[in-house]
């Protein structure tokens, strides 16, 4: 487990790392605005990939991890098999009604520039069934070599080929649309790898079978990341026209407005994952091993340290983008008022952590149908509150929304955790614990970066990201939230 984290961090953190650079570089390239039609067309894809490709890859990767374990890798080929017929039969029907119905289509979107940007991503739909699904056998079955380093290629070929295409038509009113074909291109370079590697792996196409076992659990994954997609879908089509009818704002202010928030801000509230998201790609086989087998000490050990170190890498991220968000902004985007809107986000970035590894737990010991509910709930209730708040808080309602949901949402994810996790009240504790932390020192080093406003923008976020560090060392250290086995865990990872 440790080899498999190691691996799948050090990967993720150079994938994210490039993604990072990327889009401060699609954010001075192309602009605030045209990153905001990318991402409204973006959001539709992205819900009607959910159909096919949300729950699939994680059922096939636990059964693929209870298979490899009973010797029985033939039965993990059909199940291969059924789910990529499944995907991808849902991704062609999706794709021939979108090619059918392009009036409905265009109905979808306030700003008419986002159809033709969707009509070009749309071959991904196909693309992603593959993706995902192949790489949730190689995830069950500890082939994190593959897995790890076809998500780093994605990267790469997504990366070169949008420079290339992005420069050869210049910033006008195509580069959304180039943007959206080299996305395209990047897919299909890395599923025909993909395809090569599980074959040579020994893998075959064999008659498909074990629906049953297969639906019952990708069912609720699927509802509820469908459920969770619609909904940000619905905030993506909906806050672009509030800010319009409700605000004043043009089409053009409002794209803007939102490409801000979504663009720019969201992926660095994602920060932390980059070391959060392996371990939970970890964690899923490892626990459902673990649950299989009756270790139930090992799964609340193992539960336990990672909440807490989500808690605690969100926890030093979160102090870091509140104190210093404008000059961030500045630095990375030329923009402060992204930066702006980056402090106003960042208070949601711990539970917002923490949820990811308690949904990843509940769905390795087989709890799907609980995450489902928790998820749905919580994405409906962040609908609500950016709709009923837009109107007095513009933009903000959004990032108030993010807030409030994800707040809710880490109460109802704590709870299950200690009853099917046999997660203890000192764990939720400490999570509390640096969430007070993290809100004291927040407010203390804001003071610090304004008392250094007049330093170089790079000098103040090193001053504010050393300071911050100091001060995480120290309260851990402090308050003893990671026992001496826990540290020597961590450093050993």
């Amino acid at each position: 487990m440790v080899k498999a984290f190691a691996l799948v961090t050090a990967v993720s953190a150079a994938t994210r790392l490039m993604s990072f650079f990327f889009k401060i570089y699609l954010s001075r390239e192309l602009g605030a605005e045209i990153l905001g039609l990318y991402q409204i067309a973006l959001s539709v894809l992205g819900l009607m990939s959910c159909v096919g490709s949300s729950g699939v890859p994680v059922t096939l990767s636990r059964l693929s991890a209870e298979n490899d374990a009973l010797g029985r890798r033939r039965d993990s080929d059909a199940l291969t098999t059924l789910c990529l017929l499944a995907s991808g039969g849902a991704a062609l029907a999706l794709t021939l009604a979108s090619l059918a119905f392009p009036s409905v289509v265009e109905k979808l979107f306030s700003d008419p520039r986002c159809v033709p940007v969707f009509y070009a991503c749309l071959p991904m739909l196909m693309t992603t069934s593959v993706y995902a699904t192949l790489r949730g056998r190689f995830w069950g079955e500890r082939n994190y070599g593959v897995f790890a380093a076809t998500e780093l290629l994605d990267e790469i070929a997504k990366i070169v080929l949008s420079v290339l295409f992005i420069t050869a038509l210049g910033v006008t009113a195509d580069a959304p649309v180039a943007y959206a074909y080299a996305l395209v291109a990047g897919d299909v370079i890395v599923v025909a790898v993909l395809c090569v590697c599980y074959f040579a792996s020994g893998a075959k196409a064999s008659r498909p079978h074990g629906a049953r076992k297969v639906l019952a659990s990708a069912a609720p994954l699927t509802a509820a990341r469908l459920t969770g997609s619609a909904i940000g879908t619905l905030n993506s089509l909906m806050l672009p026209a509030l800010l319009v009818s409700l605000c004043g704002l043009t089409t053009a202010e409002a794209t803007t407005e939102f490409g801000r928030a979504s663009g720019m801000v969201m992926p660095l509230l994602f920060t932390p994952s980059s070391l959060t998201g392996s371990l939970a790609v970890v964690l899923i086989p490892e626990l459902a091993s673990m649950s299989a087998s009756g270790s139930r000490d090992a799964v609340e050990r193992t539960s336990a340290m990672a909440v807490k170190f989500a808690a605690a890498v969100s926890a030093f991220f979160f102090v870091i983008f509140c104190a210093c968000g404008v000059p961030i902004g500045t630095l990375l985007y030329h923009d402060a008022v992204a930066g702006k809107y980056l402090s106003a986000a960042s208070a949601a970035m711990i539970p917002m952590c923490v949820n990811g590894i308690c949904a990843s737990v509940l769905n390795s010991l087989g709890h799907e149908k609980a995450t489902f509910a928790v998820g749905t709930v919580g994405a409906l209730l962040l609908a609500a509150l950016m709709a009923a708040l837009v109107g007095s808080c513009g933009i903000y309602a959004y990032f108030i929304a993010i807030l409030v949901s994800h707040t809710l949402s880490l109460g109802a994810y704590l709870f299950l955790m200690h009853r099917h996790a046999g997660l203890t009240v000192k764990t939720t504790l400490s999570v509390a614990a640096l969430i007070a932390f993290g809100s004291l020192a927040a407010l203390s080093l804001s003071q610090l970066a304004a008392a250094l406003s007049a330093l170089p923008t790079a000098a103040i976020v090193a001053a504010i990201g050393a300071a911050a560090l100091s001060l995480c060392a120290a309260f851990v250290g402090a308050t003893g939230i990671f026992t001496k086995r826990d540290i020597e865990s961590l450093l050993k990872k």
